[in-house]
């Protein structure tokens, strides 16, 4: 008996077909030890406890598979982790980008025409602008002295009538986040030291510096050991460019990861004594070494030896980091028109003067310095969905950092730095009235409620230069405004008599607002034939009637020249968008009715 073959059926995986193989493998094999299998007995007992312990470790089983691939995984920790192995790296707590007005007086020249170019200011980076409920930073230097900003004499003498001051109007890029400095103890040399810098609200890194003056700079990747700075440019005034781009060999050199916990830096492998003072790591000092062979017989790279060379950067050992960092304070920034008006922290410079404190006109003009916000700023901080994180990094698996493909610049607009904007949804379609590669790129972002509104010239300028340095030479691209209809749609279901009605709409409304939480993407198609599977599915209802979809306009919602005539299929199964329009349900409690029958 104890020689004999055991059949064991390996696919059952929940409690019950466990059980029935249990009973079927003691009646077959053990027939006169157990005979009695009743749901009272101690047998029974016996097997509900190996099924009850076989279906949790089947649950288990496959909630760690799913888990362990993008496409299936459901916890937001997970999602990111899997993410960043396909080299997404993108952020997914941002602060707002927004362009601002900068004002000065400034002293009149002593003919009375035009200003004093020694009271020209320059405010630097950093300065703290707030409103009522949010604050925010200066991004980049504002220089009055700008060919661009708009000069208007503002006071005049009372016996010349000759202006006195001019003032003027200089634009500024702010954010919604705050510069923090921390300091941390690093102790003795550790390969790939890591450090916890602060909660995942964390937006960015700005510097690292240790306490002998050497400066850390973050990359991709630990094995990029060259990164591009911006110098300034002497010749700045004259061909209207302020800085130009260098290439930078950073021995020493940092990434960045995140999780549901905080952010952390992360250093590399080598130590202070082996950094090497050349331009660019050398191909022999990761190549492999040949021994005992009077030949060659392979020329390729080891990977394996740039896990013990200082080609991975340098680890700081036995001193203090100085590490400043962009922290988001707000979870809703909403600021009316000129509400942003109050700076504080700022710092402002005279190039062309003496920027001493002594001075009284600079003095004068450093009072003078006000702010206001053109536009209302209102855009969604909130972190990204996990599905939002899976399409772009999906996405960005096949960019490889250049744009070849509709889905290249696609993705590659999601992965620029979300503190020069962000791009809520994208789409690029060739110009039919083009004879050349010229292509128009549609873009729309979102409010701080979530809503989807017109991206604002200055996001769509920072994308047009972030996507330069990855096209085609001889694509040529246009980006324009994706026109946003707002809809919604009126259903009819007819609910099982032994049900209440309003319970069953009520499970249909929730289920309809799960599936349709998401934001469509640009001429993405409604599929009407949807809603009907979507609501045949709710408990309780046999049967959907009716959808019927309908625009909407007036106070809160987008207009467009468009019906939902023109929008419907020839069959009326789904709605078809043009290629530049963005469907959106934008109140699902107020855009959703629903009737129960």
């Amino acid at each position: 008996m104890s020689n004999r073959k055991r059949l064991i059926n390996y696919t059952s995986r929940d409690f019950e077909s466990i059980k029935s193989d249990l009973e079927e493998h003691a009646r077959r094999y053990y027939p006169n030890n157990f005979r009695d299998f009743s749901e009272n007995s101690f047998g029974s007992f016996m097997l509900d406890t190996v099924s009850y312990i076989g279906d949790m470790l089947s649950f288990y089983l496959d909630y760690q598979v799913n888990e362990s691939f993008l496409d299936t995984a459901v916890e937001y920790s997970n999602v990111r982790k899997l993410a960043q192995q396909e080299g997404y790296s993108g952020n997914v707590i941002t602060p707002v980008t927004a362009l601002c007005s900068f004002y000065a007086l400034v002293p009149a020249a002593s003919s009375g025409l035009g200003p004093d170019f020694t009271y020209i200011p320059i405010l630097k980076r950093g300065a703290t602008l707030s409103s009522a409920q949010n604050t925010f930073m200066l991004h980049d230097d504002v220089d009055f002295n700008n060919p661009k900003n708009e000069v208007v004499a503002a006071r005049f003498s009372d016996d010349t009538g000759k202006p006195t001051f001019y003032a003027i109007r200089a634009q500024g890029i702010v954010v919604s986040s705050n510069r923090k400095t921390q300091q941390y103890t690093v102790g003795s040399f550790k390969r790939f030291t890591k450090i916890k810098v602060g909660p995942p609200s964390i937006a960015g890194i700005i510097s690292i510096q240790d306490s002998e003056g050497n400066d850390y700079y973050e990359v991709k990747h630990l094995s990029q050991d060259v990164i591009y700075v911006d110098t300034t440019n002497d010749n700045a005034r004259a061909d209207g460019v302020p800085s130009i781009l260098k290439r930078k060999v950073v021995p020493r050199r940092f990434i960045v990861t995140r999780d549901s916990e905080g952010l952390y830096i992360q250093f590399g492998s080598g130590s202070e004594e082996e950094t090497s003072t050349t331009s660019i790591t050398e191909p022999q000092q990761a190549v492999l070494n040949f021994h005992g062979k009077p030949y060659i017989s392979d020329t390729a790279f080891d990977p394996s030896e740039l896990l013990g060379t200082k080609a991975m950067g340098v680890s700081p050992a036995n001193t203090t980091l100085t590490v400043t960092y962009e922290q988001n304070t707000d979870e809703q920034v909403n600021v009316a028109i000129g509400a942003l008006n109050q700076i504080s922290d700022f710092e402002l410079i005279f190039p062309n003067g003496t920027s001493s404190s002594s001075n009284v006109k600079e003095n004068d003009v450093r009072g003078s310095v006000e702010i206001a916000n053109d536009i209302q700023i209102s855009e969604d901080v909130s972190p990204m969905t996990s599905e939002e994180i899976k399409t772009r990094a999906l996405s960005a698996k096949f960019t490889q950092m250049r744009a070849v493909t509709r889905q290249d610049y696609e993705a590659l607009s999601y992965l620029m730095p979300r503190r020069f904007g962000s791009i809520k949804r994208a789409s690029i379609v060739n110009d039919p009235s083009a004879t050349n590669r010229r292509l128009s790129f549609y873009v729309v972002s979102s409010d701080a409620d979530g809503n989807l509104q017109i991206t604002n010239n200055t996001i769509k300028d920072n994308l047009r230069t972030w996507l330069q340095s990855n096209k085609m030479m001889n694509d040529l691209l246009d980006i324009y405004d994706a026109r946003i209809v707002n809809f919604g749609f009126d259903f009819k279901v007819m609910v099982d008599p032994t049900q209440d009605k309003i319970e069953v709409l009520a499970r249909a409304m929730k289920r309809l607002k799960e599936v349709y939480a998401e934001k469509m993407h640009i001429a993405e198609p409604f599929y009407l034939t949807s809603v009907f599977n979507t609501l045949n599915k709710v408990d309780g209802v046999i049967d959907t009637l009716e959808v019927k979809p309908r625009l909407l306009t007036g106070t809160g919602y987008n207009t467009a020249p468009i019906s939902i005539e023109q929008l419907k299929s020839p069959d009326g199964t789904y709605l078809k968008p043009p290629r530049n329009v963005v469907l959106e349900i934008k109140n699902f409690d107020k855009d959703i009715g629903g009737v129960a029958v």
